[in-house]
Order: C-alpha cells, then structure tokens, then sequence
C-alpha cells in the first residue's frame, strides 16, 4: 500500500478527530469519500463559510492542491458528497452515463479545491447546475459485457484504461510517452483520449489504420521488417504500462495486424518468443516449424513469400498462420502414385492418364488427392437419386475396368459428367456423398450407355498402331507399312500403352481414305474383274499408289478422281 493510501486510511479512522473537538455536527466519513470533500461537507454541516478554517496542522494529512471535478447529478442528491474517484479515478461517472465537470458555468474557472464551498462555487454558483455532457455512442459501448472481435474478456475499467491508451497513441504517437502526456490534467484531455480511443475497440480496420500511421520506415528495403523496428517501444510500453488482460488484447490485435500486412502486401515478421504472462488457450499459437520445414512447404506448392535475411544469412519467412496451416494441408494431401489409385479405386495407369489429361493434380510425382475427391464429386454430383431405374446396372469401377480403355479415360469421364448418361448413386453411396466423399463402387451407370460412350470417347484424339490402323482400314500389314514409307499416312514414334513403336493418328486415317480408294471397289463398280483392274486403270491414267511388288499386285489404292470416274462410267455405259 502507498504512502497516500496509508495516510486516507488513517484520517477515515480518525474521523472529524482530525480536524476540531470543538464542532457540533460531527458526520461520519463514507468509505468511498474524499479528504477535501470530507471537509467540505463537514464545514457546511457546520455553517462555516470558508473550509480553510478545518486545516489541520498535520503535515500527513492531503493538501487543497489540484483541480476539482465533480457530477452535478451526485452532487445534487439529499445524500451527496464528493466521490474519491472523482479525483484519482476516471474523469467521468459510470453511474449517470457522463463525463465529469471542473468549470464553474458563472466564472467560466476551472475550479481548484480552494474555490469550491462545497455545492457551490466562491462566486456563488451552483456546482448542481452545470451542464452535464453525456458520453457518445462509442464510449457507451465500453460498458457492454465484451466489446470488439479479441477473444479476451475486458472488464469495464480494463476497457477503459484500453480506450485511453489507444486514444494517447492516436493524439500523440509512439514518441515522447504519450501515456505520461495524456495524464496531465488539462481541460477534456481524457474525454477526447477516451472517445477517440473507444472507437478504435469497436473496430479493427481503424486500429489498422493507426498502426499504418504509427510504423517508422524501415532501414532497409529489401529485407522484411520485425516489428520492434517498425513499432520502437511499443512492446516495452505494453508490459509497463497495460495489465495482462490489456496486454493480451493488444497484443491479439498486433498478431492480426501481422497478417494483415502479409496479405496487403506490407509483410511484418514478429518473432514471440516468450512472454511474461500466460496466454490463454482459446488465442492458439503458431506451429513450431523450422525454416527448412516451411522452405520445403514453399517448394512442394510453387510459392514463394517476402524473406529477411539475419546477420547469420539464416532465412525468416513472413507467412502467416493461414498460409502455414493451407500449406501443411496441401503437403498431407500429395501421395504416391500407388497410394492415389488405392485412394480413387482406379489402377495406376488410369490414375497417370487422367492426371497427363489436367482431371486429377499433381506435383511431380505427388498426387493431389483433393483433386481426386474433387473428381469423384462432379461425378456424384451428375448421378440421380434411385439406381433401380437403370435396365442392366453396372458399378463404374466395373464399368471402367471392362470397357474402357485406359487411353479414353479423359474423355470417357468429360463425356458422362457432360452427356445424357444415366447415372445413379446407391443407397450408401448418398449416405456417403452427404458426408462429403463417393467412391466408384457407390455409383452405378447402364451398361449399354457406359459402351457406347467409351467406344465414343476412344475414337477422337486416339492412337492406333500399324496393326490396327490396317485393321480399320481394312488392309494387310505390308500394305500399310507401303503407304506409310511412301509418305501417304503419316506415322509417328509414340509411346502406346507399354511399348514405344509407330503409331497413326486416326485423323491421318480418315484423310488418307477421303483421298483414296480400293482399286478392286472400283473395278467392281465398273464390271471389271480384279485381275484386269491395274491393266485398266493404266489405260485410262488412273494413278496407282501401290505398286506391283506388294502381296503380288493384288492389293491396289488408287487416288480418288470423282470425275474421271463419272466420265469413265458414262462411257461404259453408252
């Protein structure tokens, strides 16, 4: 307890002992009154006019110094008497809702406790008749039971004290203790620090704006700020002067500043590395990741943040704590190849072609499996409600494994999410949806349609072999290796399915025969026997694109001539 403490203890013990035995009225002093309004009340309770007459010789006893400030509504009452706080406390009174007054509405003074009779001023005025200003919306908020988003749970006074440290730091900056500044006793300098102040609570875009005002520009510009650099003494200033509650809630303010920054673009590194209170549970902390951990977080998503460089060269990263938690996510989400088509119910190679056609993700050889829910959900999404209208069910990952192949894939599962396929979920398929994930055996398609759009899909953008591509066209092998070493298909060296060799693009196909034509298909047409045919189709300058030394000269294309055929045909028939 302080000395004055001691000594106001001492007189309210003491009682009207302290002034004269000689008074008649002698009141008893009220736990929460004042020295000066003490005697103020017991000299008008005994008709003096002047109180100056109760000094005491005491040198302990409190001195009529300083500025006196009252509440007209108090003051008024048949019960009054001048409040302590009024003096020590706030200059405002919590139970009317005001501010409190230290000018006398007849001299315009500002009244010392020598100029005060009590309820009345030297000059004769009434102190109960000065006009009352009431406090603003702002400040009325302060009493609410939680004031602002911080988690942490102010009392009034504690929200009080707040609003007049954030109103000093706006009215006077971070240099030359603004504290100390606003505890001079001039005319509304608490009213105006107060009111100032409890607007910043009720809104942090406004606390951010202060603190933009507030940060010193950094010495240097290529390496991201700390923010003891920017803010010089601040952190000092709150553990001085703001209780812990105080100082939990700014400094609540000050970690959501710092992401703020990161994601305006004006990054702020702030490295808490203890603290001289305990934090609650409810304000989190940031996880304990070394710097290679988050460089090799970085890596993995293709990202990059603003970094300061230490004296040592070590690397600080300015991420924030929702950068940090989606980049853990996006690192617990990337598998193995092998992992993902376990995860997705597909085998590998059908993983790998729908990751080459951009349907599932990847990051080198990691798998995204958010992709791949992704993926299962637009299918789902696509499905009906009820499997049993579907004639001759199938499940998809039965469907996919019979018909279709693996280089259909992409455009099998672009087609039944965008064509009119009927589709349908299980029973525990939906039950599975709602929760947020399907698998291909809770989705069950009609057999005849999944055919037909696989034999669709696999036809455009599709690869044959040489094998195949005569099979389609409906030649032997010689005869199509022929057309493509004379350079009338076009062939390429790909890799098809497991093996590398050359391969022909069913486009390159389809020209070939919109160009061409069958020998013997057209001989046939104009009554002319097979063996007669290359001698024929010399005759009449028809150019023929095999030549004789191919399977015996039995197997002839010729270049399409629409009208040398019509003319041809005209003749035969005249």
């Amino acid at each position: 307890m302080s000395r004055r403490s001691l000594h106001d203890a001492d007189w309210r013990r003491r009682g009207v002992a302290v002034f004269s035995g000689r008074l008649l009225v002698r009141p008893a002093a009220r736990p929460d009154e004042s020295f000066h309004g003490y005697r103020l009340r017991v000299a008008f309770a005994n008709g003096l006019s002047n109180p100056l007459w109760l000094d005491n010789p005491d040198v302990s006893l409190p001195k009529a110094h300083g500025i006196a400030r009252w509440c007209p509504h108090c003051l008024s009452g048949p019960q009054s008497y001048w409040r302590e706080a009024w003096s020590t406390g706030p200059a405002a009174c919590i139970a009317h809702r005001s501010w409190l007054i230290s000018e006398c509405v007849a001299c315009r003074r500002m009244l010392r406790w020598k100029q005060v009779r009590f309820a009345f001023c030297t000059c004769g005025a009434s102190l109960c008749e000065a006009a009352v200003e009431p406090f603003s919306d702002e400040v009325l908020k302060l009493f609410d039971e939680q004031v602002g988003s911080g988690p942490v749970l102010l009392q009034v006074n504690e929200r009080w004290n707040l609003a007049r440290y954030l109103g000093a730091l706006s009215q006077f900056g971070l240099r030359g203790k603004p504290l100390k500044r606003a505890s001079r006793r001039t005319q509304n300098i608490e009213q105006q620090l107060v009111t100032a102040g409890a607007s910043l609570i009720t809104d942090r875009s406004a606390c951010f704006e202060l603190l933009d005002r507030l940060r010193v520009p950094p010495v240097s510009m290529s390496d991201v700020p700390l923010l003891s650099e920017i803010f010089p003494q601040l952190l000092a200033m709150l553990r001085k002067q703001l209780s812990e509650a105080e100082r939990l809630w700014m400094l609540d303010l000050l970690g959501t500043y710092v992401e703020h920054s990161l994601r305006r673009g004006t990054p702020v590194l702030w490295e808490r590395k203890r603290h001289d209170f305990q934090v609650p549970a409810e304000l989190g902390s940031r996880p304990k990741l070394r710097n290679p951990v988050i460089a090799n977080l970085l890596v993995q998503a293709a990202e990059s943040v603003p970094v300061r460089r230490t004296r040592a060269g070590r690397r600080k990263f300015a991420i924030s704590d929702e950068q940090l938690l989606r980049l853990r996510k996006s690192r617990n989400s990337l598998v193995a190849l092998k992992t993902a088509a376990r995860y997705a119910g597909m085998s590998r190679r059908r993983v790998q072609a729908l990751v080459e056609a951009g349907l599932i993700a990847s990051s080198d050889a990691w798998i995204d499996t958010r992709s791949i829910d992704r993926l299962l959900h637009k299918v789902a999404t696509a499905c009906g409600q009820d499997a049993a209208v579907l004639e001759d069910p199938v499940s998809l990952a039965e469907a996919l494994r019979l018909y279709v192949p693996i280089e259909a894939s992409s455009a099998f599962f672009s087609g039944i999410m965008d064509r009119p396929v009927r589709l349908a979920l299980s029973e525990r398929g939906r039950s599975t949806s709602e929760r947020g994930r399907s698998t291909l055996r809770d989705v069950f398609v009609e057999r005849s349609d999944v055919m037909s759009v696989a034999q669709k899909a696999a036809m455009p953008d599709s690869r044959l072999s040489v094998v195949d591509a005569a099979r389609r066209l409906g030649v032997k092998q010689e005869v199509m290796y022929q057309l493509i070493n004379a350079g009338f298909i076009r062939a390429q060296t790909r890799k098809l399915r497991h093996r590398t060799g050359r391969v022909v693009d069913i486009d390159d196909l389809r020209k070939f025969d919109e160009q061409f034509a069958p020998l013997v298909a057209v001989a046939r047409a104009m009554g002319i026997s097979p063996r007669k045919a290359p001698s024929w189709a010399r005759q009449h300058d028809i150019e023929i694109v095999t030549g004789p030394s191919i399977d015996g000269g039995r197997q002839y294309w010729i270049r399409r001539q629409t009208d040398a055929e019509n003319s041809l045909t005209s003749e035969d028939e005249e």
